[in-house]
């Protein structure tokens, strides 16, 4: 079921199977045999490995190729190996998955202490959620008020869309009764009644309802509406319905321009992605808004924004007005005021590495093997700024980065905001992926300063790269198994052994056959993470934050701290 979008809603479903896990064992005999088989190579010809041997690790660093919707039936496949293996873990990724990084608000009104962080990826969120109202039917039932807190109300009309767009009516695979019940107490939930009202689909003539999305949200509507007011279809009751879509308070503003009130908007009540595009476009020129607009974003250090950083990045130029950037700005503060909050310092001592070859150039693999307009190198800038921000006054190394491609380099960001340090930090990708290059710098630092202690030197590295290393001794051995080994040689074992070094992966068309991770270790090796994605704030579980008993050691402990939040811990099983 849910194979592909329906042409139409009344076509049947087919059902595809599923494989195995496959993970790393206990046994040497038998990992050492699975490594064997998960021995693969980049595409310059680097020993790498296919799999982490955690399935858990795999999907997780995986989580960039998750941007765009993929079909129902890979979703199933990924979901039913990690079931099998661990179901509460399951539901804590797929509500981390959901999570847009923020103090998330509960049912009954009150707030997590901390702010959650997660990746902030809808579709494949909801979509792995579906899977337990199929085959799991109890996980869906007691914990989809925890997607909706993860995510929003909106998540539940999206459920039932998809449902009617891939089966039709008559094949519908999810409990419309028990979700019709929970839709009805959100209504009846003053805590919640207007965030439901919002997302309510409206009700339209037959006529206008041009596509399949747009038919199953009139079947929607007319569903809720026989929920409320009775099952006969009638104008009367149509009107009722429309009467309470339009009585919520949610987004006011909204109203306001439908009813071409422009001058009575309040900004501050607008939410992020939406002042995003509205200063993007042209209607603030449109309506005559730049001055009081102008006015208003001066004022704000911060403005809303749950998106990711990214968005912004593609939205900077260099000769932009100065209101958009300064929206930038604010937004991209926020961004940082919630990634550091509850942050604690727990003695690493990080620094940005910067892939900067040429495959970075490329554009990103963002899902199902569609190609976005992101570039790796445009997401690894972004990302790096973010993350510095992040360590702020933290860290000794705060505002400086290395870059690698034939050798390595170090640099300094330029500017003093967002936008000035994207637009004036030089970014092309150039050159070779000599990953080894980045030891060799650590190693040369040493060598000409062998008196300075290293308590001063960087002893973690946060690699945002597209993982296709130069090869090193043959392919006999992994960049990371060379480069530690060139550590050990001119500094102390305790810090080459402990040198840290989290891989970012960014995938690309360069190597049209990448589209999967790749790993430079396998199996449950100390010191070394892999992280994808575009929300980076869930690394605070790799650096410490306040209730942390102890630092990640390994990419599986890393995986596990990141599930340990508050809003995972209240799952059902």
């Amino acid at each position: 079921m849910f194979t592909e979008k329906k042409n139409s809603l009344f076509e049947v479903p087919t059902k595809k199977g599923v494989k195995t896990a496959n993970v790393a064992s206990s046994n040497p005999f038998i990992n050492s045999g699975l490594k064997k088989t998960a021995e693969t190579l980049s595409g310059n010809g680097a020993l790498k490995y296919s799999s982490s041997g955690n399935d858990f690790v795999n999907q997780f660093s995986s989580m960039s190729g998750y941007r765009s919707p993929r079909p129902f039936g890979d979703i199933a496949k990924d979901m039913s190996i990690l079931a099998a293996i661990n179901l509460r873990l399951t539901v804590a990724f797929v509500l981390f998955l959901r999570i847009i990084t923020r103090v998330v608000s509960l049912f009954d009104g009150t707030k997590t202490s901390v702010v959650q962080r997660g990746a902030g990826l809808k579709h494949e969120s909801i979509v792995r959620f579906m899977w337990f109202g199929i085959y799991k039917k109890d996980v869906f039932y007691k914990n989809l008020h925890l997607l909706v807190s993860a995510g929003s109300w909106n998540d539940i009309f999206y459920m039932l869309q998809y449902d009617l767009a891939h089966n039709g009516w008559n094949a519908r695979a999810l409990d419309w009764n028990f979700i019709g019940k929970f839709i009805l107490a959100g209504l009846e939930n003053s805590k919640t009644n207007n965030l439901v009202k919002k997302y309510l689909p409206q009700l339209k003539a037959k006529s206008n309802c041009k596509t399949v999305n747009a038919q199953a949200d009139n079947m929607i509507a007319k569903w809720i509406s026989s929920l409320l007011f009775g099952e006969k279809e009638s104008s009367y009751n149509y009107k009722k319905y429309r009467l309470l879509k339009t009585s919520g308070t949610a987004h006011e503003w909204q109203k306001l321009i439908s009813k071409g009130k422009m001058l009575e908007i309040n900004f501050d009540s607008i939410h992020g992605r939406a002042l995003s595009q509205l200063v993007s476009s042209k209607f603030l020129t449109k309506n005559g808004l730049v001055t009081s607009y102008e006015n208003w974003i001066a004022s704000k250090p911060i403005a809303k924004f749950t998106g990711y950083v990214y968005e912004l990045a593609l939205k900077t130029k260099s000769d932009m007005a100065k209101y958009l950037s300064d929206t930038i700005n604010a937004q991209f503060n926020m961004l940082i005021e919630t990634a550091r909050e509850n942050l604690s310092s727990q003695g690493l001592r990080p620094i940005s590495v910067l892939d900067c070859s040429g495959s970075m150039d490329s554009p990103m693999y963002i899902g199902d093997g569609k190609v976005g307009k992101l570039k790796s190198i445009q997401l690894a800038m972004s990302s790096a700024i973010f993350f510095n921000e992040c360590l702020n006054t933290r860290s000794p190394f705060y505002n400086t980065y290395l870059s690698f491609s034939n050798k390595t380099e170090m640099h300094k960001f330029k500017g003093g905001n967002f936008v000035e340090k994207y637009t004036l930090t030089i970014r092309n990708g150039w050159g070779g992926t000599n990953f080894e290059s980045v030891f060799d710098f650590f190693v040369d630092f040493k060598v000409k300063n062998p008196n300075v202690s290293e308590d001063l030197i960087p002893n973690f590295i946060v690699c945002f790269s597209d993982g296709e290393f130069n090869r090193v001794r043959g392919s006999v051995i992994t960049n990371v198994e060379a480069g530690r080994a060139k550590l050990r040689e001119v500094y102390s074992t305790e810090f080459a052994e402990n040198f840290g070094i989290c891989f970012i992966d960014t995938p690309n068309t360069f190597y049209y056959e990448r589209q999967e991770p790749k790993f430079e270790t396998f199996g449950n090796v100390k010191n070394v993470f892999y992280f994808s994605g575009y929300d980076l704030s869930p690394l605070a579980f790799l650096f410490g934050v306040e209730g942390q008993t102890s630092l990640p050691k390994t990419a599986e402990e890393m995986f596990e701290a990141s599930m340990n939040q508050e809003l995972m811990n209240m799952i059902e099983i």
